[in-house]
């Protein structure tokens, strides 16, 4: 939520104004396989699974002001359609003041067919997800995201904030510079990074390495668990912290209290993971 303050020496006595709101509605008429794109720059998104060949959109804008302003700035707000895309545009700009301050945002509800293609980035807010198939792709410079029963290829990133996503079918890249992951689901690719957070993945059966998958956590610990047939080979360090593995595995090369190699089911493409500052568990998900 965007907080916009200014002061000045005198005494004076501040004046409230109520919370005021404004509401944008559309509904669009789209073919098979659409796509969604939303651009914010403070605002909490909330998509939805609908009928399918619509879309409908919500826009909330919330405005609370008080002391004294000059004048008010109306936020930008755009509803488009391009053949089979739609384009939600929300931005606040704010309120020239003398004293006191403004506090605003959006609330984007927007309900799409199952099988949209989702294009969603904010600079302050957080991102929910639903049950939704194809390309997913999110990113917010501050917020929460939470994705629970998408399938196909998802990007998650936050700037600073936690990673949720659970009962996944895909491939998965998730980074966070501040804030912890919490995954799961069927992979086929996974990719997990955090500065500053902890790591908890699990991979379910049917899971396989399409490619490298790798798990980085710079400071927090990790848990990984896979399931009892996944092909790798497992390249897991930790800087400060112990090793736990508690998986049938051929080890290959030396075991050390912060490294284990070796060859899980045969090998195949390389399980990297890493915890800097944190102890790293590998176990059974099955």
């Amino acid at each position: 939520m965007r907080h916009l303050f200014a002061v000045v020496a005198v005494a004076a006595i501040a004046i409230s104004s109520p919370a005021a709101a404004n509401t944008w509605d559309q509904d669009f008429r789209v073919g098979p396989t659409p796509t969604l794109s939303v651009i914010t720059n403070d605002a909490h998104v909330r998509l939805h699974v609908g009928p399918a060949s619509s879309v409908h959109a919500r826009v909330l804008h919330d405005v609370k002001k008080w002391g004294l302003y000059v004048h008010e700035t109306q936020p930008e707000v755009s509803l488009l359609q391009n053949d089979n895309r739609v384009e939600i545009i929300a931005r606040t700009h704010g309120l020239n003041v003398f004293f006191g301050g403004v506090s605003e945002q959006f609330t984007i509800d927007v309900t799409v067919p199952a099988n949209c293609a989702v294009d969603v980035r904010s600079t302050d807010g957080a991102v929910d997800v639903p049950d939704l198939s194809g390309h997913v792709q999110i990113e917010t410079g501050d917020g929460h995201i939470r994705v629970t029963g998408a399938r196909g290829d998802i990007t998650l990133f936050s700037g600073d904030g936690a990673i949720d996503a659970e009962g996944l079918d895909g491939s998965l890249r998730a980074h966070t510079t501040d804030g912890h992951l919490h995954v799961s689901g069927r992979f086929d690719h996974l990719d997990l990074r955090t500065g500053d957070g902890r790591i908890e993945a699990q991979a379910e059966r049917g899971s396989r390495l399409a490619d490298a998958w790798n798990l980085e956590t710079r400071d927090g610990g990790m848990q990984l668990h896979i399931p009892h047939d996944l092909k790798a080979m497992l390249d897991a360090r930790t800087g400060d912290g112990r090793l736990h593995v508690d998986l049938p595995i051929a080890v290959r090369g030396d075991i050390r209290h912060h490294q284990l190699s070796g060859e899980l089911n045969g090998g195949g493409p390389t399980l990297r993971l890493r915890s800097g500052d944190g102890s790293l568990t590998l176990g059974l998900s099955d």
